[in-house]
């Protein structure tokens, strides 16, 4: 009877170490600095939606009831302008990111509402000095992280909108980041270029720790053509279960918008643009939730193990000595000795 104790045992201790193990693991994952998921959105190729999908992305969470800041990681601003704010805007993120503390702003002093739940940390030109005064500075690469953590459990979601470059600026945004989305259009430049943002990820862990997930986000899909059915399998091929399901379809109204500072929600719901991008935003959000159910799955097999009632192993551990009592009794009759 002692195995069926020890197998109880090991059962019990099998829960204690996925408590132990798994669940930090659960919950840095939706935790990042409190209960805010921050996302990078990140691809070293130019036009292949990326800035498009941050705006958007970021538009469509609101509108399922989540409470998302957006920020403008590249000098070029272009989240900014999509979104009506003039990019010589003086206050932006090289005031919360500059190495000089004299001049250095709270993230909180340079945020600009857009629209209910929704706010943008604005860039503009001077975000560039970043990649030169960052060079030769101390934890240089974990300094956005630094100022996401500030802002505790403000926003459900933070969503960085990286430069088309690999340099201090992109290295920081995925160091933030749980996970980088990586919009591949259809065209296969596009995906050769992840090969050195792929590089990038593993450097961080190699390097930092630090893991972030690559997802796959396939855009300006054009159901028409057999190239963009072509460029998809690839995709499918290089990223496995990392892309997503949601195709983003070419769409002129996700050109048209950007015109008119407005996320496609706000100027078409009846786009196209705009279902895809609030279908994004549904898997995203569901994918939070499942994650959060493996955590209160976990949690829920420690608290059986701290709750089971003494009386269950003073049960085993008896029955346990009973059977040895018993075995040892009928060795000692098969000799002629009585106990």
């Amino acid at each position: 009877m002692w195995y069926v104790f020890l197998d109880e045992l090991g059962s019990l201790w099998y829960k204690a170490e996925a408590l132990v193990v798994h669940a930090p693991k659960f919950l840095k994952e939706i935790s990042e600095g409190g209960f805010m998921k921050t996302i990078a959105i990140a691809n070293q190729k130019g036009g292949c939606g990326k800035t498009t999908t941050a705006i958007n992305l970021s538009s469509c969470l609101v509108q399922r009831g989540q409470k998302v800041l957006l920020i403008d990681c590249d000098p070029q601003a272009h989240a900014s302008m999509g979104l009506g704010v003039d990019p010589e805007h003086k206050r932006s993120m090289y005031s919360v990111m500059t190495p000089r503390e004299s001049e250095r702003l709270a993230i909180e002093n340079i945020v600009i509402p857009i629209k209910e739940n929704f706010d943008l940390a604005p860039s503009n030109v001077t975000l560039s000095a970043v990649e030169q005064e960052f060079a030769s500075l101390e934890g240089r690469e974990s300094k956005l992280a630094q100022v996401i953590e500030t802002l505790e459990d403000s926003y459900d979601y933070v969503i960085i909108d990286c430069p088309p470059s690999i340099g201090h600026l992109c290295f920081n945004a995925l160091r933030a980041s749980g996970e980088v989305i990586i919009p591949i259009d259809m065209s296969l430049f596009s995906l050769r270029g992840v090969a050195r943002l792929s590089e990038l990820v593993m450097l961080l862990k190699d390097q930092c720790g630090h893991k972030t997930k690559p997802r796959a986000l396939v855009t300006m899909y054009d159901y028409r053509t057999r190239y963009s059915s072509h460029v998809l399998e690839k995709v499918k091929e290089q990223f496995g279960d990392g892309v997503f399901d949601t195709v983003i379809r070419y769409n002129i109204r996700l050109r048209e918008t950007v015109d008119h500072g407005l996320p496609v929600g706000d100027y078409d719901k009846h786009a196209i643009g705009y279902k895809d991008y609030d279908r994004l935003a549904k898997e995203i959000i569901t994918s939070q939730v499942d994650t959060m159910a493996d955590v209160a799955s976990v949690l829920s097999s420690a608290d059986e193990l701290w709750h089971r009632p003494d009386n269950h192993f003073d049960a085993v551990v008896e029955a346990s000595i009973l059977e040895e009592n018993t075995s040892e009794a009928e060795d000692a009759s098969d000799t002629g000795y009585t106990i």
